[in-house]
């Protein structure tokens, strides 16, 4: 199983109990579908940076899971297609995390190909003069 955070935004519309009522659901339905959750994290009702359905705030929810693929896919169907749920994404972060282990070893890879060359890194005052 993957491990992947997926963040949703719930209408501002709705009561606190009713925001709790939908975390619930989307939380059964982690459960039901064989996911592991090993975190969730209300955020509570926060400004937008962009009018979404000419809301301008929401109730936000983040879920950190171990599920796989199908499991996402079924979870953002049923975002999707909620009437309260007005966004959402959800980001496989092992992935993330692989790129940046991968960034690294280059880094580290140029540095010894530079030092074995005899290039000499330039301090900034050196390039600006």
């Amino acid at each position: 199983m993957r491990h992947y955070e997926s963040i949703f935004i719930a209408s501002p519309l709705l009561a606190e109990e009713q925001v709790e009522e939908l975390v619930k659901y989307f939380e059964g339905i982690i459960a039901e579908q064989g996911g592991e959750l090993l975190k969730t994290d209300r955020w509570g009702r926060r400004k937008l940076a962009y009018d979404v359905q000419k809301f301008s705030e929401g109730f936000y929810t983040l879920f950190e899971l171990k599920a796989g693929p199908k499991l996402i896919a079924e979870l953002e169907r049923r975002f999707r297609n909620h009437e309260n749920v007005i966004k959402y994404l959800s980001v496989r972060v092992d992935e993330i995390q692989k790129a940046s282990e991968r960034q690294k070893i280059r880094y580290e890879r140029e540095g010894k190909r530079k030092a074995a060359a005899g290039i000499k890194e330039r301090t900034l005052e050196e390039v600006m003069g």
